[in-house]
């Protein structure tokens, strides 16, 4: 299991699907292996039992979620794994989606061994997004800032970034797990930023949301005119720009998660309206740890690059 877990992180966004791993074991020894890359491609379960082919028969199968039981872009995996002659099935979790859960009993119904719950904490952690979205209909959201020694998000005069090559770097592998990247038209106002993965293999570019309620993002800003996908949120479509609203309005439009970046005064609306579930704090020079906004979170210290050091706060789960 910790192998297909291991799997499953390889596909940064396969939006609005989960990530799944999975590993057909024959005799002790892994035969066939894959994961889910993104929606509309074949499901985890599938790549596994086609690099295993005929020794599929007979063997255990590993895998993260419970396996599909409804045909959507691409047919049950239930079925696919009895046609296989797997003899026994090891899943991480229940699948809590309605249209797509029911493999556990067909699986068992058709004679086949099932053991449900192995490493489910880590399973849930894995897809912590799409878990959201399934329970919530709305955005998973992550904040990202980066602060100098005293928590200031203002970078030193003369300087654009707070923090070194490295980080920003690390800033860039992130930005591939979201739908979209989101600032406030202060942080356009003010460095005219791409808001782009840059440098890595992506699928596709993640939608750029620019929070802009009394309309002063000028047209020639770069986000409008780079031919990628900008969505600009004003009162002009929602008069009280209640956050919460706009996230479920977002979500409808098939926005699963969001990164959000920028500065203090969007970050702060988005804390006062209890909407993060996840806080990313990149600290130049850390001595402690970094206030957010004013406010003490539960930090903790998950990785260093050089000089800077950064900070995770869970403030939910799912």
């Amino acid at each position: 299991m910790k192998r297909a877990i291991f799997l499953a992180k390889k596909a940064p966004n396969p939006s609005p699907n989960p990530k799944v791993g999975a590993v057909v074991l024959r005799n002790g020894k892994i035969v066939g292996e894959g994961f889910h890359e993104k929606a509309g491609e074949p499901h985890a379960e599938i790549l596994a039992l086609r690099q295993a082919g005929k020794r599929a028969n007979g063997s255990e199968l590993f895998v993260t979620l419970e396996p599909c039981h409804h045909l959507g872009r691409t047919p049950p995996c239930s079925r696919e794994i009895l046609a296989a002659g797997i003899k026994k099935v090891w899943i991480g979790m229940r699948d809590p989606n309605p249209k797509a859960r029911g493999g556990i009993e067909f699986l068992q119904k058709n004679g086949i061994e099932v053991e449900v719950g192995i490493l489910e904490s880590e399973c849930r952690e894995l897809n912590q997004i799409w878990l959201k979205n399934i329970s919530k209909k709305i955005p998973f959201v992550t904040l990202k800032l980066a602060v100098d020694e005293q928590s200031s998000t203002l970078p030193p005069a003369g300087k654009k970034w707070i923090t070194n090559e490295k980080s920003r770097r690390e800033v860039m592998k992130m930005r591939r797990n979201f739908d979209a990247i989101a600032v406030g038209v202060g942080t356009i106002l003010a460095d005219n930023p791409r808001l782009t993965v840059r440098g890595l293999k992506i699928t596709k570019q993640p939608t750029r949301i620019i929070f802009d309620p009394n309309q002063r993002m000028p047209r020639s800003a770069g986000v409008l005119n780079d031919g990628g996908k900008t969505i600009v949120i004003s009162r002009k479509e929602f008069p009280n720009f209640n956050l919460r609203k706009i996230l479920q309005n977002l979500f409808k439009k098939g926005i699963c998660s969001i990164f959000l970046e920028g500065g203090e005064f969007t970050a702060r609306k988005f804390l006062e309206a209890d909407l993060v579930d996840q806080v990313l704090i990149f600290q130049k020079n850390a001595r402690g740890v970094p206030r957010v906004c004013g406010r003490k979170l539960a930090l903790k210290k998950v990785g260093e690059f050089d000089e800077d050091v950064l900070f995770e706060a869970k403030l939910r789960k799912y």
